[in-house]
């Protein structure tokens, strides 16, 4: 099978010799980076639900609040996702030295979309863990100066909720790529809860302009809908002059895939050039 669909289904390329999208070894540096952020991330994350169960258990909270608070951690992680995920697909280039090795795993996924499939959790979950940190972690500070029973209580429990989906962000997104997945995974991609292959071939069927998020896809039928990436591309080009995916469909391109006209406001690569 070729295409989307056959890469989706998890038929993994072999690698040619002197690939341009081939991404160096983690350095020692960059592994303690790493493992750093996964443990003070997790400390901090059982820190958070510690407190939270024992506050709640001596002020109960309102259970309407507190299934707010979980669908709020998982819409805005899925946003999270999203925000990420569209970043790096239209504005990055590899050129970037903070950056390069993500945004070289973004083009390749966009190549060779099946190669997902040889990134492990770990690769990723360290610099996610510092994002997910840095949500947490204030919130928490908020919630133990102003105690568990008000506003603050349920922002920590939408927190405790966001952070491990953000982390473990690149697994959802292998949902996405595997349509044989377990069944308890397709029954809750049945019911909106892990990102849809479908809803995720949609973002493989152009030119990668649509449906980023890659915990469950909300965000992407609510916001997305509504241009909150167009939006941000528009705003992005008036402060700056620059185009989006410049830089994303030159690696198409050189690989020998066809760029067609974006889901946009702007007009980018070969279209923009002969305007």
């Amino acid at each position: 099978m070729s295409g989307p669909a056959g890469e989706a289904a998890g038929a993994v390329p072999v690698r040619p010799p002197e690939d341009e999208l081939e991404v160096e070894p983690y350095s020692r540096g960059e592994l303690v980076f790493h493992l750093t952020g996964g443990a003070l991330n997790g400390v901090v994350w059982l820190a958070a639900a510690a407190w939270l169960a024992a506050g709640w258990a001596e002020h109960r909270p309102a259970w309407l609040g507190v299934v707010a608070a979980v669908a709020a951690g998982i819409y805005l992680a899925d946003l999270a996702s999203g925000i990420l995920h569209w970043a790096f697909d239209t504005w990055f280039s590899p050129e970037v030295v903070q950056v390069r090795r993500m945004v070289l795993k973004v083009r390749e996924h966009h190549i060779y979309p099946g190669r997902i499939f040889k990134h492990s959790f770990t690769e990723d979950a360290g610099v996610l863990s510092w994002i997910a940190l840095l949500v947490l972690a204030p919130l928490l500070a908020w919630a133990a100066i102003a105690g568990p029973a008000g506003l603050a209580g349920y922002a920590l429990c939408a927190a405790v909720v966001f952070d491990p989906l953000l982390v473990f962000m690149l697994e959802f997104h292998k949902c996405g790529h595997r349509p044989r997945g377990p069944a308890w995974v397709r029954a809750l991609q049945r019911v909106g809860l892990v990102l849809p292959v479908g809803h995720h071939l949609r973002h493989h069927s152009g030119n990668h302009d649509d449906n980023y998020c890659t915990i469950n896809g909300w965000a992407d039928k609510t916001l997305g809908r509504i241009g909150f990436f167009r939006g941000l591309e528009w705003a992005i080009h008036r402060l700056t002059r620059a185009y989006p995916q410049d830089d994303d469909h030159a690696f198409l391109r050189r690989h020998g895939k066809r760029v067609v006209g974006r889901r946009g406001l702007l007009p980018t690569g070969p279209y923009r050039r002969a305007r």
